[in-house]
């Protein structure tokens, strides 16, 4: 499923692991292992002991298209597997708990689950699972954020939603493991795991069926006692706080090395000791403050992956019209792409992500995360530091230098931008802000800070989400899931509510239609397009790339079995073992 959200964005170990992982095709060489083995004798059995680093608690929606909080999909992730194992070239694999095979031909995807494959309470995992499921997130009632344009290729799953019909007609269960789904066409994007098109984690129809699709999220056999078809099951929880698993005898795949697993909630200020401490046996969701800290703990191995992210200086140029189409037609500098581009050669990335956040973060070349691998053109260069052409762009575009270090238009008026951000986490985001406005007025424009102050981060979040005014320019940053080209390209479709730029351009949109167009099913055209894409948008700096950044996890050296590539790593837990 398509879940974007905005900075704050918490990635399951699990999902992070399916669909990152290190490539050749890089801006940066590879920094982390990936790997972890301690070449002893697996010791069968033992309690791992995992920190999930959260200054809150989980909300405890355990049904993952139903789920509004990363942590819950973290503290799931032992449970609550994909269906699909993917390729390291991020495409469907045979290995998993499920097979899909595409028909172009006929506009079909078949789904075949593997025969032992079962729920924690020993019912099979079967056809109808998909079918609920399906319309479950096409409900109207649940309001599932999982609804998107991807499932509506599934034929008949718009009436469904508009409650015209108790079925979806596109879903056709062959028999008791099979399962055919009709779509109204078919998309290249299709060919990967989580692109939104199938469903890649299940709901129980057996166990759900009874209970009201309005009620679901908050009943009992969802948040107090959920099924699971994963390596693990839940033995006990505490909510919002911690979860004790153990072994689900009915999963389809081999039993887990380990006898169980506790994960609990440790504060962002508690972490770092408690490693020290010897608390956890592995930690996760792990800040860059806390990665300092733990790094050159002998006991420990510090593996890391890039994460499909990117960061970016955004420029409003429009606003959304009463159809939730983008109009590009707002006055003000930043229409101005000498301006944009100007801005972009004054960022010091490069400088920035060596001095702050441990070096886990480094610059962007494109808005397309590297982790992507060949989808990000590793050629392009992005905005490197270079204010001697910043200042060049600017002269010959007739920004005039005036004696109090500020350009006016050329125009001849005087002009200041205002930039939207949130207060930031850290002081070192906070001198990273600080930096930027520094940056600007040394190619002589005025940034300054909208209101006079950074912003309380759920107003910075309503007024970005809801075409706030009064802001030139932003700060942000995306999360990316799966498929690389729509996942990004897509949020700057004139139809798109993430294109909070509003900008509008024939080019543009050409551009990224062709990457879902019936050529595209050829990968080199594909491929070629999104790099012209990438190209355009650095050309017209509507969004400047800042930085990438890597995900880090902290592994006791008493493990063993750990891989972080991606189609290893989707047996992560089953094969993970103490050593003797």
């Amino acid at each position: 499923m398509k879940k974007m959200k905005l900075t704050k964005y918490i990635i399951t170990l699990m999902t992070a692991l399916l669909v990152m992982g290190m490539t050749s095709n890089s801006v940066l060489a590879t920094k982390f292992p990936v790997e972890y083995d301690n070449h002893k004798k697996v010791k069968k059995g033992g309690t791992l002991r995992v920190g999930y680093v959260h200054d809150g608690v989980f909300k405890g929606v355990f049904a993952d298209v139903l789920s509004v909080d990363g942590p819950t999909t973290d503290v799931a992730q032992f449970g609550n597997y994909s269906l699909f194992k993917p390729n390291n070239d991020y495409t469907y694999s045979k290995d998993g708990l499920a097979q899909v095979s595409f028909n172009n031909a006929e506009k079909t995807a078949t789904v075949k689950i593997k025969k032992n494959a079962g729920w924690s309470d020993g019912h099979p995992l079967e056809a109808k699972d998909i079918e609920y499921t399906y319309k479950v997130v096409a409900n109207s009632a649940t309001n599932s954020g999982s609804y998107n344009a991807q499932l509506r290729k599934v034929v008949g799953i718009e009436d469904y939603h508009a409650g015209k019909t108790d079925k979806i007609s596109g879903l056709e269960v062959k028999d008791l493991k099979t399962m055919v789904i009709h779509f109204t066409d078919m998309e290249p994007e299709m060919k990967f795991p989580n692109a939104g098109f199938i469903v890649s984690s299940l709901l129980p129809y057996h166990y759900l069926k009874d209970v009201p699709f309005d009620k679901l999220a908050s009943s009992d056999k969802v948040q107090k006692d959920p099924l699971f078809y994963g390596p693990f099951k839940i033995k006990n929880m505490v909510r919002g706080q911690s979860v004790s698993w153990v072994p689900n005898e009915y999963y389809g795949g081999k039993r887990p090395n380990v006898s169980k697993i506790n994960i609990e909630m440790v504060s962002s200020g508690q972490a770092a000791a408690a490693m020290r401490a010897n608390k956890y046996d592995i930690l996760l969701n792990e800040s860059g403050g806390t990665y300092k800290k733990v790094r050159n703990l002998q006991q420990y191995a510090v593996l890391g992956v890039k994460e499909k992210y990117y960061s970016y200086v955004g420029f409003k140029v429009g606003h959304a019209n009463k159809e939730g189409l983008s109009v590009m037609d707002r006055k003000t500098p930043v229409q101005d792409r000498v301006l944009r581009q100007a801005m972009g050669y004054a960022l010091n990335m490069d400088q920035l992500s060596k001095k702050f956040d441990a070096g886990l973060y480094y610059r962007a070349n494109t808005v397309v995360p590297d982790a992507f691998g060949k989808y990000n053109d590793h050629k392009a260069k992005g905005y490197t530091l270079d204010l001697k052409k910043a200042n060049k762009l600017l002269d010959k575009a007739g920004y005039k230098l005036q004696k109090n270090g500020y350009r006016t238009l050329p125009n001849g008026k005087k002009f200041s931008l205002k930039l939207l951000s949130e207060g930031g986490n850290s002081s070192d985001e906070r001198a990273m802000i600080q930096n930027y406005l520094e940056q600007w007025k040394k190619i002589g424009v005025k940034v300054e800070l909208k209101d006079g102050r950074l912003q309380e981060f759920n107003s910075y979040i309503e007024q970005l989400v809801n075409d706030g005014k009064g802001f030139d320019v932003w700060l942000s940053n995306w999360a990316v899931p799966m498929p690389p080209t729509t996942s990004v390209a897509g949020n700057y479709m004139p139809s798109d509510p993430y294109n909070f730029a509003h900008f509008v351009t024939k080019e543009n949109t050409e551009l990224i239609e062709s990457l879902s167009s019936k050529k595209a099913f050829n990968d080199k055209y594909q491929l070629k397009q999104f790099y012209k894409w990438q190209e355009y948008m650095n050309k017209e700096a509507y969004i400047v790339p800042r930085q990438f950044r890597y995900s880090t996890y902290v592994f006791s050296k008493k493990l063993t079995n750990i891989s972080l590539k991606p189609k290893e790593s989707y047996n992560l837990w089953e094969n993970i073992a103490f050593t003797k």
